[in-house]
């Protein structure tokens, strides 16, 4: 029993630390900065974790269908997400993510790309991943796993109790900062928007400017002979699809009841809050 449990203690340690470098990952290459994801101060993303472990502990050695394996995980990880959203905006009034501006979601808090993505992690770790990770553990001498798996707990503990008794003044501190920020840099804002207007309004009286344009706004030969080829060709049918697959962000739909952690107004004032 007990190696049953350091076993999937283990897999979440795993699975949260392999969740918060690819995370930090993604933002970096997007956003070329390192940006803290998680819930926790550590290096972790416990909601991988936790979902690595229900996918594992419902799916693994029990479904082989590998396409109720992706049902099954989309359902388990979704409902995961759902909850655990629901459950950290009402005790903080903030949120880690929100996804109130894609197509097909959920409250904001789940939608339907991630849940297609949340299908074929279940399925790459259920098929793939966890065997590896029940050799490496079978690999740890008993002891050792037992010292590990105890050395890891008490450090998550902590974390986690630290997290959480000082979360609140955190992002209170961060409100305040980025309100100061956000007013100055307005400011700033607002100065470049008149020189930007100032600045095309110049180049589009030059001549030159303008025919460069006009040029480029002018479809190239190329376009202009595969209409010829094809003059019945058209993608307008296929549209709608290639939307939902991309699902850009429309922030028009983007709730505005709740800012995402880290924003101005994460947290209420004290007197919303008596």
């Amino acid at each position: 029993m007990l190696n049953t449990i350091c076993a999937y203690f283990f897999t979440f340690v795993i699975y949260s630390f392999a969740g918060w470098i690819m995370e930090t990952l993604l933002y970096l290459i997007r956003d070329k900065k390192v940006v803290k994801r998680g819930f926790l101060f550590g290096p972790v993303c416990p909601i991988y974790g936790t979902g690595a472990v229900l996918c594992t502990a419902v799916l693994y050695g029990r479904v082989n269908n590998i396409f109720l394996v992706f049902i099954f995980g989309l359902l388990l990880c979704g409902s995961l997400e759902y909850i655990t959203h629901f459950l950290l905006e009402k005790l903080f009034h903030a949120m880690w993510w929100d996804y109130s501006s894609r197509r097909f979601n959920i409250n904001g808090r789940v939608y339907l790309n991630g849940l297609l993505i949340f299908g074929a992690g279940a399925v790459l770790i259920v098929k793939l991943l966890q065997p590896l990770v029940f050799k490496l553990i079978d690999v740890i001498p008993d002891n050792l796993m037992y010292v590990l798996c105890f050395v890891l707990y008490s450090i998550f503990v902590i974390d986690l109790t630290g997290t959480i008794s000082d979360l609140k003044g955190v992002i209170a501190a961060v409100k305040h900062i980025q309100n100061t920020m956000i007013t100055e840099t307005q400011k700033g804002v607002d100065l470049t928007r008149e020189q930007v207007i100032d600045l095309n309004n110049r180049l589009m009286e030059n001549e030159f400017v303008a025919k460069s344009i006009k040029s480029m706004q002018n479809e190239n030969k190329l376009v202009e002979r595969i209409r010829r080829i094809f003059p019945n060709a058209s993608l307008d049918k296929y549209k709608y699809v290639w939307d939902i697959i991309m699902d850009k962000p429309q922030e028009e739909n983007a709730r505005k009841d709740i800012k995402l952690y880290g924003t101005a107004e994460t947290i209420p004032d004290d007197e919303e809050e008596r």
